[in-house]
């Protein structure tokens, strides 16, 4: 039987009762239905997580107590960066998800000609979105390190900010694949443009700034087909999904 996940930002140690705060608590009781004495797994994003013990069924506060530590590690070998260009809400939130459960190690959104308008003072209240829909999805895939979420900004800030060796571009009209391309690190980044693609301009700064342009076959995937599909294809390739 599954054990069930849960985020807790905060420090945690062994041997202490914890009480939860009122969405962790009313996810493990109304939605995961946990019951009391319910084993449960517990992290924090330092790394590996606890198994613990759910105290009563309280969906504001819920306690628990934390029995032991595990070192688990189910990060990929892979260092991935994705850049993705803001798309309408639900197709940033369905990109920020699957990459997140497939491993992605950092995530950048950047604002590009095509992309849906977004006021200034509402970016911190996506970000904060985008953050909870990334800790759900670690606690659903088991993953214990989150992936570093960056903050809304420029495309040419992006491009030129990543230190990755290996640097893709996806764009449809490129002559090479993903099997063109030279692995020799564990190091990637790719750019997924949004609705309608990256311009011309934009694919020719990217090239400037030493990105491959790459297609991925011959069918035009959805933006928020595209980055994921990609992080699959290199972690069958190169990662631990082979």
């Amino acid at each position: 039987m599954r054990t069930s996940r849960i985020y807790f930002n905060s420090s945690i140690t062994t041997g202490e009762t914890l009480t939860l705060p009122a969405n962790a608590s009313n996810h493990l009781v109304r939605v995961l239905r946990c019951r009391k004495n319910s084993a449960v797994s517990i992290f924090n994003g330092n790394g590996g997580e606890f198994s613990a013990t759910l105290l009563d069924e309280n969906p504001r506060s819920a306690s628990i107590i934390i029995n032991s530590y595990s070192d688990n590690n189910r990060e990929s070998p892979l260092s991935i960066t994705l850049i993705q260009g803001l798309s309408r809400s639900e197709h940033m939130d369905t990109t920020i998800q699957k990459a997140t459960e497939l491993g992605v190690t950092e995530i950048i959104p950047v604002i590009c000609e095509r992309s849906s308008y977004i006021k200034k003072d509402r970016t911190r209240k996506k970000h904060e979105r985008w953050h909870q829909i990334a800790i759900s999805a670690c606690e659903q895939s088991g993953r214990n390190l989150l992936p570093e979420l960056h903050e809304v900004t420029e495309l040419e800030t992006a491009i030129n900010r990543t230190t990755a060796r290996t640097k893709l571009v996806l764009d449809p009209t490129a002559a090479g694949g993903i099997k063109s391309i030279e692995h020799d690190n564990t190091s990637i980044c790719i750019l997924s443009g949004p609705e309608g693609g990256l311009s011309e301009q934009e694919i020719t700064l990217c090239s400037e700034a030493g990105y491959n342009r790459i297609n991925f076959g011959p069918r035009i995937l959805r933006t928020e087909t595209a980055g994921p599909a990609f992080i699959t294809a290199l972690q069958t390739l190169w990662g631990d999904m082979g």
